[in-house]
């Protein structure tokens, strides 16, 4: 590595824009050069937040937006990763940026923001028709499946609310974001699938033959731990789930409507209306047993 190079890669890291305007000047300098780790000057950047070296870089015909460190994330990744949300503005309304090209694993921008849980990068991937919502890392786990497991809510509201997202799809091991919500023992996130208005799949089969109810089954008798108190509340956890998917079974729409009313997902009127229906329900099973007692006696 030549001095001019270790100087730029040393003001970058320090954000030292005074520096890097005055090195960026020299016409011999490489500043796509990249260190031990395959960063280059913009990865740093972007690592870090500096906006205005990021501003300095682009502007420089001799950047190259689209390279990738040792593990292929782009710096374009690595701002979503880390949820610098002016820095993803700027990257998306430049026409260089490939804003799906993913890293050596197949995770894409997208999937890397809603890994990490950042719901405002997120939102704003969401709004531009350029973005893949469902491309699928190596292991076919998709965005809606790594923001499951890593009980990241926001963004599942956000997944689930976008027709666009598939619910279901399953990735190597078969296994649906339901299941995998289902096997983390993450009720919240059970509920929010559950009380959407996206068809979720609960019954599907892993390839041991498991449908979610039975991976939470097996995920509880599993369980063990020194504290009996935190054993106990972790059974629960699981216990409440498998009620959930057992009324689900039974009635899918009565199960949704009390969720999203749980939830304050229904709007004002709706809630009155399903209220109503729960109720009448109610009603009308309690007169036919009254009925049938009356036939039964007279």
């Amino acid at each position: 590595m030549g001095e001019l190079e270790t100087q730029l890669i040393y003001a970058c890291s320090n954000g030292n824009v005074q520096e890097m305007k005055k090195l960026l000047n020299n016409p011999q300098i490489d500043i796509n050069w990249q260190n031990q780790d395959d960063k280059m000057s913009l990865h740093i950047a972007c690592e870090k937040g500096y906006l205005e070296i990021i501003k300095l870089l682009l502007n420089d015909e001799r950047i190259d937006v689209n390279k990738g460190d040792s593990e292929g994330r782009t710096p374009f990744y690595v701002a979503c990763y880390f949820g610098y949300i002016e820095i993803v503005k700027l990257l998306l309304s430049d026409e260089r940026v490939d804003v799906n090209l993913a890293s050596t694993d197949d995770q894409t921008p997208f999937w890397a923001a809603c890994c990490n849980g950042q719901t405002e990068v997120v939102k704003l991937l969401l709004n531009d028709q350029r973005v893949d919502k469902n491309k699928a890392d190596w292991s076919e786990t998709t965005p809606l499946h790594i923001a499951c497991y890593w009980k990241n809510s926001e963004i599942v509201k956000l997944l689930l609310s976008d027709e666009r997202i598939d619910v279901n799809r399953t990735n190597n091991f078969m296994i649906t974001p339901f299941s995998t919500a289902c096997y983390r023992g993450f009720l919240e996130i059970v509920e929010c699938l559950l009380a959407s208005r996206r068809e979720v799949d609960v019954n599907t089969k892993d390839i041991q033959g498991n449908s979610a109810i039975g991976v939470a089954r097996e995920t509880r008798d599993k369980i063990s731990c020194e504290n009996d108190e935190q054993m106990q509340e972790r059974k629960g956890r699981f216990e409440r789930i498998i009620g959930l998917i057992e009324s689900f079974e039974r009635n899918p729409n009565e199960t949704r409507t009390k969720l999203r009313i749980q939830l304050r997902l229904a709007g004002k009127s709706r809630f009155f209306f399903s209220f109503y229906l729960i109720f009448f329900n109610k009603s009308v099973s309690l007169f036919k047993k009254k009925k049938m007692m009356l036939l039964h006696y007279s």
